[in-house]
């Protein structure tokens, strides 16, 4: 490839035989890539960089279009090609780069310029265009800006200059497109060539951005925490392992955010929160991945009551502000968030839908309810996991309304504080919306010695086979024994709200590079087939 400082030993354009005339291209029975690697050495021949640095600094089309006049003689615009039509002397392409479409007109009976390293005074600026430039490409072009018979706003080209050869051509066909494993495998296609894809990926850029808007204006401060832990905590599930090979140390990566945050309000901050990536090894869905975004948030002197009314502001704040409504339809399905949210308690409803009391019934009884239910438990599964079990089986399919899920039993959640009134209980509240839980807070245990009690109690069930139960983390336990005000935390993932809000029928539509299955043995996110 030629360096910048390519120089042009050649006499003719590469568009021109050296008569003038259209060079008539040789019939190659190749396939598209051959062709445009062709067109590229043909360019680098005549010392042009099809890499380049710009020579001219570009204007966005969207300010040319709000801001410049027509008549204006000097714009300078650069983008990807889209669409070429050529008629007769004549050439119309669409040029997009990011913020806008405008249309370029190249004449062939004007003087037109190539530009590049090692060109100088080039006129065949028609020929070389139509010999160098295919859709895809990059280029910057600049001219007057005019408007053709039909009232067009165009841009006249004097001179271009191409800046990104395409070696691959883009799909021709590929506006809806449902081949769902070639839109995760090739985003970078499926966003490029699907306006409404590409927009509902901006629309997940705003709505995280609402989540900081909201915590912001409420006093909270955004850090950052380890995504490297030698304790993995602050949830059930499986963690992935990595190894550091120079300390010659395992580590995990974090499932969760919680612990480390707690820790920010032993060293001090009252307000604090985190959006980031979290990794669980645990079965792929139409609503889990095992990488996906979370967002934690924890404030002292709060407890659950004050979540419940916090969390549907929360909600109703950011739904609002990215999607200007609180009522959608997921599925076929009505959600709507504006009514207060109803509050349904976690032992109630799981004996009105099964006739069991979980906090009474044995681990043989709950086994056998899960059974009922058409669930299925590992055998190493203690009671909390049954319970989990046979709620989401018979009761959480049918939340469909955003409903607050609250009370749950101590055995279901080992990070949260027990019930003021009720010892067997917890401070907990889950958000449900359409059967699915898109969000989970607590007042937060702060006592270190029942906190370590409920970490021995999942040492036992992890020591029993369940992949999933908490490990110990002494370091936390130690932050805890230096004291913890009174908190409560929350936590979102962010992938499944934004699916439900926008109406996708899988989280990894909403995701921009979807983990995969490795294709034929090959590894990488961007191959393979979704599960």
């Amino acid at each position: 490839m030629p360096s910048n400082t390519a120089k042009n030993t050649k006499k003719t354009s590469p568009g021109n035989t050296g008569g003038g005339r259209r060079q008539k291209p040789a019939e190659l029975s190749v396939d598209e890539r051959t062709v445009r690697l062709q067109k590229m050495h043909r360019a680098v021949e005549f010392g042009i960089n099809p890499y380049p640095q710009v020579f001219d600094r570009p204007q966005t089309i969207a300010g040319v279009l709000a801001k410049r006049q027509v008549g204006d003689r000097e714009i300078t615009i650069a983008g990807r090609l889209l669409r070429i039509r050529t008629i007769g002397k004549l050439v119309f392409a669409d040029v997009h780069d990011g913020t806008a479409k405008m249309q370029i007109q190249i004449d062939g009976g004007r003087g037109v310029s190539l530009i590049g390293e090692g060109i100088s005074g080039d006129t065949n600026g028609f020929e070389n265009f139509c010999a160098l430039v295919d859709t895809g490409d990059f280029i910057l072009v600049t001219g007057e800006y005019v408007l053709t018979k039909t009232q067009e706003k165009t841009i006249l080209v004097r001179r271009f200059q191409l800046l990104a050869k395409a070696l691959r051509p883009l799909p021709e066909k590929w506006h809806g497109l449902r081949d769902l494993e070639l839109r995760y495998r090739k985003r970078y296609l499926d966003v490029l060539s699907n306006a409404a894809v590409r927009q509902l990926f901006e629309q997940r850029t705003r709505f995280i951005k609402s989540f900081r808007d909201f915590l912001d204006q409420h006093g909270f401060l955004e850090v950052e925490t380890p995504v490297l832990e030698q304790v993995p905590g602050g949830a059930e599930a499986e963690p992935f392992v990595t190894h550091h090979r120079t300390l010659g140390v395992d580590f995990y990566l974090r499932i969760s955010l919680e612990l480390h945050l707690k820790r920010l309000l032993v060293a001090g901050y009252p307000r604090v929160y985190e959006i980031g990536k979290v990794f669980r090894n645990e079965g792929m869905s139409t609503e889990h991945l095992q990488e996906f975004t979370m967002l934690e948030f924890y404030l002292a002197y709060a407890d659950y009551e004050f979540l419940q009314q916090f969390v549907q502001d929360c909600y109703r704040n950011v739904l609002q502000a990215t999607f200007q409504t609180l009522r959608f339809t997921y599925q076929g399905k009505t959600l709507d968030f504006e009514p207060a949210w109803k509050v349904v308690d976690y032992v109630t409803v799981v004996r009105e839908a099964t006739g069991v009391d979980v906090l009474r019934a044995t681990e043989d009884e709950l086994r056998r309810a899960v059974g009922k239910s058409g669930g299925s438990a590992d055998p190493g599964a203690g009671r909390g996991r049954l319970i989990d079990l046979l709620y989401k089986k018979t009761v959480r399919p049918n939340m469909v309304a955003p409903t607050l899920l609250i009370n749950h039993p101590v055995a279901v959640s080992p990070l949260a504080k027990r019930h003021r009134d009720n010892p067997e209980l917890t401070e907990r509240i889950t958000v449900v919306v359409n059967g699915s839980e898109v969000g989970n807070g607590f007042s937060e245990l702060n006592d270190p010695l029942d906190q370590r009690d409920r970490f021995l109690q999942q040492a036992k069930l992890r020591a029993a086979g369940d992949r999933e139960a908490q490990m110990t983390d002494e370091d936390f336990l130690e932050a805890l024994e230096h004291g913890m005000p009174p908190t409560a935390g929350f936590g979102v993932g962010i992938d499944r709200l934004f699916m439900l809000a926008t109406d996708q029928p899988s989280v990894r539509d909403v995701v921009l590079f979807p983990l995969m299955r490795p294709q034929d043995g090959s590894a990488g996110r961007a191959s393979g087939d979704p599960a």
